[in-house]
């Protein structure tokens, strides 16, 4: 019982230090929100979070169950994806490191087929771009072909 109220603590700091970096970024800008506001909302969120399974009702498990090695396969496929982007989105740009990410996750982890794999990674990676580059104009990082 006392490890899950740390671990709800260090859910409830987390949120608070990225609060603090949100604040930094600035929340509202001349144009209206700046950087800061949207990780602001998520640290709030987090931080709601940690109080709520602080002060939540604690049920007590039997034994720990843990993931079978298809499930740790499935977990490092998700911690393949993301480092994938995250090596990639600066050198590569946003659009060819989120279609590889997307196609890394959706077979390794979803276990799509190809067909399925590439249709949703394309019109996923598209609605980004039209979203946050055309619609809202937040640039998203391009890569040395221009896109």
């Amino acid at each position: 019982m006392l490890i899950e109220r740390a671990i709800s603590l260090v859910w409830v700091l987390s949120g608070a230090a990225a609060a603090w970096t949100a604040i930094e970024l600035g929340l509202t800008g001349p144009s209206g929100p700046d950087s800061g506001l949207f990780p602001m909302i998520a640290a709030v969120l987090l931080c709601a979070g940690g109080v709520m399974l602080f002060v939540g009702r604690r049920h007590d498990a039997e034994s720990v169950a843990w993931p079978t090695r298809e499930g740790w396969i499935r977990l490092a496929g998700v911690v393949a994806g993301l480092a994938l982007i995250a090596l990639l989105l600066t050198r590569a740009g946003f659009v060819a490191s989120g279609l590889l990410t997307m196609l890394v996750l959706l077979k390794w982890v979803e276990r799509s087929t190809w067909v399925e794999a590439l249709l949703l990674s394309v019109c996923s990676v598209a609605a980004v771009v039209a979203l946050f580059d055309k619609l809202l104009g937040m640039p998203l990082p391009r890569g040395p072909w221009g896109f």
